[in-house]
């Protein structure tokens, strides 16, 4: 399992203050490229996680938003002269108070949910007890921390605006990879940052039983489809179990059968990510 710098979009590796639909407006940042190379030859994976609510705003379609992504990634690879720097684009298009129902809504991917990142480790196999969030925003130091990274804090001044604590504070993208890279590099432990991190397995599991209960899974496997199944019937010996009191140990016994169903749909997604 390889470590993984998560990566904000705008303002982070592109100028933008706005909603962007159009590929041809992308501006990468002064260092984005250099500070890229420099972390993948350090050893370190490269995901992009960004929210993009334009979409829920019916601003920008999600095909929009994918064309800005292949217009990032070319830049990115032509200034830095090799092919497939960033391995993943991941973005959510919902916002609560959108205007298109769709995706009018909230959801666990939406920083500062770390639900994104939970999905990028699964997808890639990604070790976030070793791995970086870096971006310009609470709500991007936030999901990093939730999912057990260590943060990087974009901004001009040392802790201006910050509601949340970040591993560190750098002026512009390229300080922040020298941070990183004096810090930790992917043969070092990752025994400082933001605490013990050995339970980002479980939380990655526990999270996908909260997004299937919440209806906001966006993937799925044949271990995830029946963890879903053991989902769905768990109610049923607890209304098996009320019909037989005052019997308490029937009651006991049905209780007991909706507890297995839930670790088992449990250990079912922890092994789905393996």
């Amino acid at each position: 399992m390889k470590p993984v710098i998560f990566l904000d979009r705008d303002n982070t590796l592109i100028a933008n203050d706005g909603d962007l639909g159009d590929p041809t407006a992308v501006v990468l940042l002064d260092g984005v490229p250099e500070g890229l190379m420099r972390l993948r030859n350090a050893g370190f994976r490269l995901v992009v996680v960004t929210n993009q609510g334009c979409v829920a705003r019916g601003v920008c379609s999600e095909e929009d938003v994918d064309k800005v992504h292949h217009a990032i990634s070319n830049l990115i690879d032509h200034e830095a002269k090799q092919q497939g720097m960033i391995d993943r684009f991941y973005y959510c298009p919902f916002h609560p108070e959108g205007s298109v129902d769709e995706y009018r809504r909230e959801h666990s991917w939406r920083k500062p949910q770390p639900g994104m990142i939970f999905q990028a480790a699964r997808d890639l196999g990604l070790d976030l007890t070793r791995s970086w969030m870096i971006g310009d925003q609470d709500r991007d130091i936030q999901a990093g921390s939730a999912a057990g990274c260590r943060t990087i804090r974009l901004s001009d001044v040392a802790g201006t605006g910050d509601t949340v604590r970040a591993t560190g504070v750098a002026a512009n993208f390229s300080e922040a990879v020298d941070l990183i890279l004096v810090g930790n590099s992917p043969s070092k432990s990752a025994s400082s940052g933001n605490g013990d991190r050995s339970l980002a397995p479980l939380q990655i599991a526990v999270q996908d039983l909260t997004d299937v209960i919440r209806g906001q899974d966006r993937a799925g496997g044949v271990n995830r489809g029946v963890a879903i199944t053991c989902l769905m019937l768990a109610p049923i010996p607890v209304v098996l179990g009320l019909l037989t009191l005052p019997d308490l140990n029937g009651f006991i016994a049905w209780a007991m059968a909706t507890v297995i169903m839930l670790l088992t749909s449990l250990v079912l997604l922890l092994v789905d990510r393996t």
